[in-house]
């Protein structure tokens, strides 16, 4: 990228930062939902945990969904990246996967930005 795009692209940091803690959260949460909760409402006959997991899972994965968009614009993400953070939310782990992954490439991009003699551009 020209240097002159880096300075029409809104800044990631805090972005990143937003979608981080709010894919762990879903991804803790969904975990939580499909290992603890649900488990305990039909083998158990205890769907105390789920009636509170469920809905609070569903209401951060929208606070993620938010986070998702905005980090999407900012680092002009295509369709199909789109797709795999959307996804990260209701597939149970994915969530990790995808915010290491998404992390370390925006990272790393933003490292090339500041140095490029080091980074090889």
């Amino acid at each position: 990228m020209s240097p002159a795009a880096d300075e029409s692209r809104p800044p990631i940091g805090g972005a990143l930062l937003r979608y981080r803690v709010m894919a762990w959260l879903v991804g803790v949460m969904l975990i939580l939902l499909c290992v603890v909760a649900i488990p305990l409402q039909y083998a158990a006959g205890h769907p105390g945990m789920a009636n509170v997991v469920a809905p609070l899972h569903g209401f951060l994965y929208i606070v993620y969904l938010l986070t998702v968009a905005d980090l999407a614009r900012r680092a002009r993400f295509r369709t199909g990246q789109i797709v795999a953070l959307v996804c990260a939310g209701f597939v149970p782990g994915l969530a990790f996967v995808v915010e290491h992954r998404v992390t370390r490439r925006l990272e790393g991009e933003a490292a090339a930005a500041v140095d490029p003699v080091s980074s090889g551009v």
